[in-house]
């Protein structure tokens, strides 16, 4: 039977506490090191329907405004979900221009709202080019309304919800071999609708 010293005891027990708190520190600087997760890009930062969440990890965190003070509130459109090309606001409720970086306050996430039985209401008629007479293209132009949910673009919060009807007028433009398309947002509507969220003055 081998018989141990209390010294040598004691230094087992000071080996093995020095051993713990080296294995401790190392798992505690690999948790330290542990990079935060990537932003999501600005583009993901709207829900696949107007009932859905905003997402609060995209890039808005960083580049967005805070939504309070004294209007213009810049406004970024997230078409992603309308299923139009383009949607026209007055350039001071632009987040950015050429000179300035983006910073919207708000994101409008823009959903196209199509009745389930479709109803035409007119035929656009197009050219297929401006300087070559050829025969024109009638395509069918069917009615559609278009929901704008707002969000703070930094907090991702919800702030509002606009209905806002299809113009009469056929759109701009039209995809090649198109035999339809929809009417696209009514510009004077819109405008008077997001008007208010955009202009108003907003308590810290």
């Amino acid at each position: 039977m081998v018989s141990v010293r209390r010294s040598d005891r004691w230094a087992f027990f000071g080996l093995g506490v020095g051993v713990i708190a080296i294995l401790g520190g190392v798992e505690l600087s690999g948790r330290l090191d542990d990079s935060p997760a990537p932003l999501a890009p600005v583009s993901e930062f709207c829900p696949d329907r107007p009932t859905g969440v905003a997402r609060s990890d995209t890039h808005y965190r960083q580049a967005a405004g805070a939504y309070r003070g004294n209007g213009p509130h810049p406004v970024d459109l997230n078409l992603r979900y309308a299923k139009v090309g383009q949607v026209e606001i007055p350039d001071r409720w632009k987040p950015g221009s050429e000179d300035t970086p983006p910073r919207p306050q708000l994101v409008a996430c823009v959903y196209q709202d199509v009745p389930a039985k479709a109803h035409k209401t007119d035929t656009c008629i197009y050219s297929r080019s401006l300087n070559v007479p050829v025969a024109a293209t009638k395509v069918a132009l069917f009615k559609a309304e278009y929901v704008f949910q707002l969000f703070e673009a930094k907090a991702a919060k919800p702030v509002g919800r606009i209905q806002v009807p299809g113009a009469e007028s056929c759109p701009g433009t039209v995809e090649v071999n198109s035999r339809a398309v929809f009417q696209e947002p009514d510009t004077k509507k819109l405008r008077a609708a997001l008007r208010p969220y955009v202009e108003r003055p907003v308590g810290a």
